[in-house]
Parts: structure tokens; sequence; C-alpha cells
């Protein structure tokens, strides 16, 4: 259990735990200039950790979290439910990359997302599932999803490790983005960032 200011999360069903990297791009995720009724989209929400942060910034942000997994997505839904931030974010169980995945044919102003990375083979499959690149969101994939699913102008924010940055840039650049701001994280003080934080502009 992780107390936040005005929320807390469970994780104990999600094959995903709150980490660092979450936290990390839950507080430093921005809104874009837009309405006051704007959307955003959490892709692989987990526990619902970075799309109840975002509610917990933007009072008039409505936010859906997606999520593959169903133990995670009833987790997600919960802890939205008993947080003071029901009536902004609605989860979802599903897989953004199929055809009938839609969000009531409305695209949205921002996606954020702490998007799987690890290359190596991972034996529990509930934990492979979560992060592993090869179950199908792929950087090319989320990249491309997010084009089509975002309003023009919209921005995509996520955390990647800092080596797999040209590769997440190339990607984007493809489906139509530009970067516009990107955060590195250094775990120690003058060593080689190992995390980075990138916002893209479609």
């Amino acid at each position: 259990m992780f107390q936040f200011q005005q929320f807390t999360i469970h994780d104990d069903r999600c094959a995903m735990k709150v980490g660092t990297d979450g936290v990390l791009l839950g507080a430093w995720c921005e809104m874009p200039p837009a309405p006051s009724a704007a959307r955003a989209l959490d892709i692989g929400t987990g526990s619902g950790l970075i799309a109840l942060m975002l509610a917990q910034r933007y009072p008039h942000l409505q936010i859906v979290g997606v999520e593959l997994d169903a133990d995670a997505t009833t987790q997600a839904t919960e802890n939205a439910a008993a947080s003071p931030f029901a009536a902004q974010v609605v989860i979802k169980q599903g897989d953004i990359m199929t055809d009938d995945w839609r969000e009531d044919d409305q695209r949205f102003d921002m996606i954020v997302s702490n998007p799987p990375y690890f290359e190596e083979t991972l034996l529990i499959q509930q934990r492979a599932q979560a992060r592993h690149v090869h179950h199908g969101l792929t950087f090319e994939a989320l990249t491309s999803r997010s084009a089509q699913l975002l309003k023009s102008g919209g921005w995509l924010q996520v955390i990647i490790p800092k080596t797999a940055q040209p590769r997440f840039v190339r990607c984007a650049q493809d489906a139509g983005f530009s970067l516009i701001r990107q955060t590195d994280v250094h775990t120690v003080a003058r060593k080689t960032p190992k995390r980075v934080m990138l916002r893209f502009q479609l």
C-alpha cells in the first residue's frame, strides 16, 4: 500500500508494482493547452497510479486508464473508486492495439505511458505481459496508436530507459510526433542517466 497526498494505491494484485518510474512520470507530465474539458489516456495504467496523480493535479481533467490484465484492472478500479477522484477517472480493460478498442470515437488531448521495455526473457507470464516488449506494445505500436488516438497538437509523454531514447524518438517521428521536452533521470549524481522522460507533440 502506498499513501499519496489525497489517495491510496494498493498494488498486491498488479504484476507491475508502484515504482519510481511511474511516480516520476506522474509528477513530471503536464497538460497541453486545452479546453477545460480536456481528456487524457493512461496506457497500461496498472494500479491506476499515474491516472490518479493526474486527477489530483488537474481537477478539470477526465482520465481513462486502460489495462490489459484483468486483476490489475480490478484493483485500479477499486483504487480510483476509493479516491476523491472517482468522477474523473475511468478504468477500462482492453488492448488498445485491437480494432475493437474505441473510446466513444473521441480523441485525447494527452496520452501518458510507462511502457514495457525489458528485452530479457521473463519467467512469470503475468509480469511478462506487463513488461515485455514482445507482448504487443512495442515502441512502434505505442507511438503509431497514440497518433491515432490523439487530437492534432496533442501530447504523448513517456518514461523509458535512456539507452532506448534514440529508437523511441525515431518511432515517434515516424508516427508524426516532434520531441518538445526531455528530462534525464540520474539515479546517482555524476553518473550516466538511467531513465529519460520525453514529451512529444503530434
